[in-house]
């Protein structure tokens, strides 16, 4: 079992010098306000947390800890001891017992890892669905955290591939621009035979017409190899640039090991990668070699079709000025031709380039099936760990789970993305978020599907195709298709009154106090880790501190370390705490007035958390109680 055993504290300008031996099970940190308890929780985090140079934390240790230093010491749940120091402004700096030996924090977290609720967090976790999402999490962290890395290469991989069909996009556009500089040739061409001169004999039309259709081939022979060559270039730039990559970055990382500290360490991997880099950069050579061969294959026999292809035109000239008489009919037609096989070819890069487009589409569905599939991978981790949890709080509470519900960055990117499209947006997007997640808008954008927006979103005929044509092709529309939308939980809290039906409310529509009753049990049951919370009791009313929650807290201690800061006596004395602490401020130092089980410090919990024994019978009078004291 996980478990913080003890806390030094040494050359604080706020605390006395002191240690505190924790027990393994129930701890309470006592005393009058200003004493430091929530410090205490505070010195605990920055030591035993990977965040601990950040937030209020680090303001806490500035202006409480200065120059001193927080020692914790700490059993992993393998069993291993470490002793940890702590800094203003410094890194944890963890050491394995008994022999010293430092391990980066880093390394160890998950085996010493502690929940810390501070003060109003849990009150902050009803109130926030992703807080209440983090809280479930900690069930499954582990088997949780290799899905989010996924995740979020899938969405990299999402956005490199939409700027690949975004650039397809813009080279396809530009040339249906191109294209339509040619108009109707195909039909020119028709009307033009139309008017062909009467004095044109067969031979001569048949002779031309296949001397001008050998002209488009060889057109196409050129096409041929401009399109090898370029091939082949562009494979040799980049075997050269990862070449030059190679050996660049290398050999600065060598040259910059003259400062290195451990030297003898790195320079035995540096011979190794060495040797490996000379066999890479042989293949690379070899396969550069290959690249050139076939560059100077393409390059050589270029050269020698050219030759045949001057001649051939000469011939192709030869004949035109054979037609005198009908030369400007023959050359008319040729440059129709010549329209319509520049418009043939680009026709041709335009399937060429859909082709490509077309399996950047596959793979951006396959992407999309993979960004799904690990969606619903984690819904299903969260919701076994919330059906365990469920049968942990015995229907006292409730946690239910909305697939993709938290759709907050759905809706602010929706917003930026119709900005200025001249829509009057705020209802629409109401509308789609309800209705859609966004991959399933976004397809509904690509395929221009009018009808499945109208049915399923209710928005009219004008609206749903202004919105289609707004977000078309959009870079934006790319980003919502990649969003991850987090899954929603709702805490619900049974509601005492209709016996017949089950009545539960969610933590969102409930009183503050409320929203604690139905979080903290759900905080004892997400975890084993050693649990340190500030005032647990805020906002909870001790009749439910007294039926409730002492009894779990009694089963929890028995499974794990439970560390309170608190004012409420209940917590201690209900739940029987095996150590208890209580801090004086005095000197302008806080210092350990007494500590101990809760029958050694019974009389600092009637004094300073029960008011004392003249409250404490003043109480007995008005509540007409028949004990003595």
């Amino acid at each position: 079992m996980k478990k913080i055993k003890s806390l030094e504290i040494k050359n604080s300008p706020f605390f006395e010098d002191f240690k505190i031996q924790f027990d393994e099970k129930m701890n309470c940190i006592m005393g009058g306000r200003g004493t430091g308890k929530s410090t205490i929780l505070y010195f605990l985090k920055s030591a035993l947390s990977l965040d601990s140079q950040s937030g209020s934390t680090n303001e806490i240790l500035k202006n409480n800890l200065g120059v001193g230093e927080i020692i914790v010491e700490v059993e992993a749940l393998n069993g291993d001891l470490y002793r940890i120091v702590k800094t203003y402004n410094e890194e944890p700096q963890p050491h394995k017992l008994p022999d010293q030996e430092f391990i980066s924090l880093i390394r160890i977290i998950n085996e010493i890892e502690c929940d810390f609720y501070e003060t109003n967090q849990i009150e902050k976790i009803g109130r926030s669905p992703l807080e209440r999402l983090s809280l479930i999490d900690k069930k499954i962290q582990n088997q949780l955290n290799e899905n989010i890395k996924l995740v979020s290469k899938t969405q990299i991989d999402l956005e490199s591939n939409a700027q690949d069909i975004k650039t397809s996009n813009f080279r396809i556009n530009q040339i249906h621009d191109s294209l339509s500089q040619y108009g109707n040739v195909s039909e020119e061409i028709v009307e033009f035979k139309l008017n062909e001169p009467i004095d044109i004999k067969p031979e001569e039309k048949l002779e031309f017409e296949n001397a001008d259709d050998n002209e488009k081939k060889r057109t196409d022979e050129k096409r041929f190899y401009n399109k090898a060559s370029i091939l082949y270039n562009d494979l040799q730039n980049q075997i050269n640039l990862f070449n030059n990559d190679l050996k660049e970055n290398f050999t600065s990382a060598i040259l910059n090991s003259s400062n290195f500290f451990n030297k003898d360490l790195i320079n035995k991997d540096i011979t190794l990668l060495e040797d490996n880099n000379l066999e890479i950069i042989k293949r690379l050579k070899e396969i550069d070699n290959l690249l050139k061969s076939n560059s100077q294959i393409i390059a050589t026999n270029y050269n020698d079709v050219i030759k045949v292809h001057e001649k051939q035109q000469a011939e192709f000239v030869n004949l035109k000025q054979k037609f005198d008489k009908n030369r400007d009919y023959f050359n008319k037609y040729n440059l129709l031709t010549n329209r319509l096989k520049e418009k043939e070819t680009l026709e041709q890069e335009v399937k060429e380039r859909e082709f490509k487009k077309g399996r950047l589409i596959e793979e951006r569905r396959n992407l999309i099936e993979k960004f799904n599939n690990l969606k619903n991978e984690i819904f299903s981790l969260r919701l076994s760990a919330i059906q365990e949890i469920n049968e942990i709080l015995e229907g006292d509470v409730k946690i239910t789970l909305k697939f993709s519900g938290i759709k907050t960055e759905f809706e602010e990117r929706l917003k930026d993305a119709l900005r200025g499209s001249g829509l009057k947006y705020n209802e629409l997007v109401v509308k789609i978020v309800d209705s859609f997640k966004p991959d399933q808008f976004a397809n509904i954008i690509h395929e221009k599907d009018v009808e499945k927006l109208k049915l399923i979103s209710g928005i009219d005929e004008y609206r749903s195709n202004s919105l289609i044509n707004a977000l078309f092709e959009t870079e934006e529309i790319y980003k919502i298709e990649s969003i991850y939308c987090d899954d929603l939980p709702d805490f619900k809290l049974k509601i005492e009154g209709d016996v017949l039906r089950e009545n539960y409310r969610n933590s969102d529509e409930l009183s503050m106090g409320q929203r604690c009753t139905t979080v903290l049990p759900i905080i004892f049951a997400v975890s084993e880790n050693p649990l340190i919370i500030d005032q647990p009791e805020d906002n909870l009313d001790n009749k439910y501190i007294s039926e409730k929650i002492h009894n779990i807290i009694k089963s929890q201690k028995e499974n794990r370390q439970l560390i309170f800061i608190t004012h409420n006596p209940n917590i201690p004395v209900l739940s029987d705490s095996e150590y208890n602490l209580f801090l004086n401020y005095e000197n302008k130092k806080s210092k350990i007035l007494k500590e101990g089980d809760v029958e050694n410090v019974k009389v600092e919990i009637l004094k300073i958390l029960e008011g004392g024994e003249k409250a404490f019978k003043i109480r007995k009078e008005k509540y007409n109680l028949d004990y003595e004291i």
